[in-house]
């Protein structure tokens, strides 16, 4: 028995190691990885102590954390110890008012009876900022009665689902109440936009999932059942265009078997339509990360970079499209986990490094702005440092934070000192210190000795001190074919240069001596002609 547990567990600890400690080859093979990130803390509606139902949204601004629930429809606010945080908030509260008592005769001592009743009323306070009500501003009220309109009292969500907090507003998206609600920092109403001005909403109801703004207050909107691509609106919601749609590829074969069809043929088969963006986030040189469902059209750009002008931009220099996983069955049993990456959000931390969060199978991949893959992280379970559906990903600082929907938790990670030395290997890249870069990144081998993109990055470094040679031999070891080939053309050149005399000698002393041979034996062969007659 106790044999057949060693066999066991020596099989399946490879297995259990791949869970949180893997990477991908240049071959595409699974191989033993440090981890990049390892569980640091956790909180949740207990440690809070306020309504936490169902979170949907979480996004970091000015050392706070916001987060956004659709089962509590409320608005959390989260400080940097992790508590929530205090702020002035509207509530209802019971209150004892002294109102006339009409059960009572007026006497000449007590003219105007009166009694004490328990009334509750719509109060401000300040308390810990879990929000559900949300007053109209001065101004909103303002326009409000400009417009002939009646001015609510407060406002409260339906499964809100999407949120972005910047300097311009705080900005939810109210999925179900169909609108998006711009709030002050003080969480007061300050305008609302609930329709949006386009053909392709004739007769479909706008129902916002996810939002992102940029430096301007202009607004990037994911909606529900909307294929055109990101919707963008102007900070007063009007609309503006769609941007960055996913693209359709059709294989070779759909193309020619759809040359062979008719019109009428062609317009009874399956629509070919581009996948629903699940997130959006906005890079402080408004370009938006944006992730998307995998689908056979689009599996090369379930993550994108939009530029301002709608045109994905994302690096894919790495051994692999970054997508999540790159190895996984298809079509199995219910008891496995199949088929490609779910990515539900993406964090961007800093010197172009970018995090995906996959929610099939509860991972975290953490990219480079060249799209390498740096590290892999995250593991599925019920217990306190895993995740079981997790819906948002965020930088608070230097920790990446995981918020699942499921255990109405928060789970903190922190860097390793692998993970640290890598990020600090690539921030001294993006600084131009190459030197420095190059031994860190020796000293990331030493904690991982099978990590390729350690060794493409002292290539690097080699490349452009001049050493070619030595830069070959690093970047084959990286397998990068790509720098191989320019270490290798500035090698060869060089070589040609150091002897480019012994060549030219070469290039003009074998012609000529050939020559030479050729005259001298024609001559010879004419004076022996010659002494033959």
């Amino acid at each position: 028995m106790k044999l057949t547990f060693k066999i066991l567990l020596l099989i399946l600890l490879p297995f259990q190691l791949a869970v949180v400690r893997y990477n991908y080859s240049y071959y595409g093979e699974v191989i033993h990885s440090a981890p990049g990130l390892n569980f640091s803390a956790y909180f949740n509606e207990q440690t809070l102590g306020v309504p936490f139902n169902s979170p949907e949204d979480m996004v970091v601004y000015d050392g706070k954390l916001y987060i956004i629930t659709s089962g509590s429809n409320n608005l959390v606010v989260v400080d940097e110890r992790f508590d929530v945080a205090m702020g002035p908030r509207y509530v209802f509260k019971k209150v004892t008012e002294t109102v006339p008592d009409d059960s009572k005769e007026p006497t000449e001592d007590n003219p105007n009876p009166t009694k004490e009743i328990e009334v509750e009323k719509f109060l401000k306070e300040d308390g810990k900022l879990a929000v559900t009500y949300f007053v109209p501003s001065e101004s909103y009220k303002d326009y409000l009665i400009e417009q002939g309109e009646s001015v609510p009292e407060y406002y409260t969500l339906n499964k809100p689902r999407g949120l972005d907090v910047k300097d311009t507003g705080i900005y939810i998206a109210d999925t179900e109440n169909l609108r998006i609600l711009k709030l002050n920092h003080d969480f007061e109403v300050v305008d609302i936009f609930t329709e949006v001005d386009n053909i392709a909403f004739e007769g479909k109801a706008f129902k916002p999932k996810k939002i992102t703004t940029d430096t301007t207050g202009r607004m990037y909107v994911v909606a529900q059942d909307m294929f055109e691509g990101i919707i963008e609106l102007e900070n007063n919601g009007s609309f503006n265009r769609f941007t960055g749609v996913n693209p359709i590829k059709l294989t070779p074969f759909d193309i020619f078997k759809r040359s062979l069809m008719s019109e009428e043929q062609i317009a009874r088969l399956p629509k070919f339509l581009p996948t629903e963006y699940t997130n959006v986030t906005m890079t402080a040189e408004n370009f938006i990360y944006a992730t998307s469902l995998p689908s056979k059209n689009n599996d090369e750009a379930m993550i994108q970079l939009i530029n301002p002008k709608g045109v994905d931009v994302l690096q894919r220099e790495g051994y692999a499209i970054p997508k999540g996983d790159q190895q996984y069955v298809i079509n199995m049993n219910n008891y496995v986990v199949d088929g490609p990456s779910t990515l539900a959000d993406i964090a961007i931390y800093k010197d172009g490094i970018y995090t995906v969060l996959d929610q099939k199978r509860s991972r975290l991949f953490t990219y480079d702005s060249e799209g390498n893959l740096l590290y892999i992280n995250g593991e599925a379970g019920n217990q306190s440092d895993k995740f079981a559906e997790g819906v948002a990903i965020t930088y608070f600082n230097d920790n990446l934070l995981v918020l699942d929907r499921r255990q109405r938790t928060v789970v903190v990670y922190e860097h390793t000192n692998f993970g640290k030395k890598v990020n600090e290997a690539i921030m001294f890249h993006g600084m131009g210190e190459f030197e420095q870069a190059a031994k860190v990144w020796e000293e990331v081998l030493v904690l991982n000795t099978n990590y390729e993109v350690a060794y493409k990055g002292i290539g690097k470094y080699y490349l452009r001190n001049g050493d070619y040679k030595t830069a070959m031999e690093y970047f084959k070891y990286g397998h990068d074919q790509y720098y191989y080939s320019k270490a290798f053309k500035q090698y060869r050149n060089n070589i040609i240069k150091a002897n480019f005399g012994y060549i030219l000698a070469i290039i003009i002393i074998i012609p000529t001596g050939l020559y030479v041979w050729k005259q001298i034996k024609k001559r010879k062969g004419s004076k022996v002609s010659w002494k033959k007659k």
